[in-house]
């Protein structure tokens, strides 16, 4: 727990610096959305299991060209509380059977919670579309594990990496102003644990190796940052033409 504390006073000290820098430079953000995801490699198919994905972050904005006002390139830093895992309710809930399988609420349900410090590289293109790659740590603090409603103990089942290394690009598109719409795609990119599956009617015995895919939908708020000018700056062009046309 000590390691969650330090991480969550490092995402407080970011979201602090972006919001209190009077030179703009920097730009604070406030996430809020939701995290659809699965295991690949589980037997388990679609993203069923919806968890959290809330936190802070800042943003630098720059150019690779000197003197020029524009900055289409920005480099950002997020520090989230991310749930992940698996959903499989069981569909023969409610049928009578001399099985016990068959009277169990999910036939398998997995919860796995992260904080994760996302580093992304963006391009925005006319104030209006975000197109970000980049890297996350993302360090595990809870996690729980049933089977057929029997909760799973390191005694049974591998035990998961605490580390997750993941690989992203993220989607931002402007809604009003400073309020942002973005869709993010996660993958791990190395495997959380090898995990071993008996012989049975559901699979085929033997060895996966299981990774993260989460899929993201969130709205970002940013602050310091600017109110969008780009309609302006087309309308008072447009004005410019009319005018140039009725000089004639």
């Amino acid at each position: 727990m000590n390691h969650i504390c330090k991480y969550f006073l490092l995402g407080c000290c970011l979201f602090l610096t972006g919001y209190f820098c009077q030179a703009q430079v920097f730009k604070g953000q406030i996430i809020g959305g939701i995290n659809l995801t699965q295991l690949d490699g589980d037997y388990v198919v679609g993203y069923q299991k919806v968890g959290a994905h809330a936190g802070v972050g800042v943003m630098f904005p720059f150019n690779f060209v000197k003197g020029r006002e524009y900055k289409p390139w920005s480099l950002s830093m997020e520090i989230l509380l991310n749930q992940r895992g698996v959903r499989k309710p069981n569909y023969n809930f409610h049928r009578d059977s001399s099985l016990a399988n068959y009277n169990t609420k999910f036939k398998y349900l997995l919860k796995m919670d992260y904080v994760s410090v996302p580093i992304l590289l963006h391009y925005t293109d006319k104030e209006f579309i975000s197109v970000g790659v980049g890297f996350a740590y993302n360090r595990m603090f809870n996690v729980s594990e049933m089977e057929h409603d029997i909760v799973q103990t390191f005694d049974t089942v591998d035990r998961f990496r605490p580390n997750d290394f993941s690989a992203m690009v993220d989607v931002r598109l402007r809604i009003w102003q400073q309020l942002k719409f973005g869709v993010r795609f996660e993958y791990s990119m190395f495997s959380l644990r090898t995990r071993y599956f008996h012989q049975s009617i559901f699979y085929n015995a033997g060895s996966r190796k299981q990774y993260n895919n989460t899929l993201t939908f969130y709205l970002v708020y940013m602050l310091n940052e600017k109110k969008s000018d780009y309609k302006r700056k087309d309308e008072q062009l447009n004005r410019r033409y009319y005018y140039s046309e009725a000089l004639f």
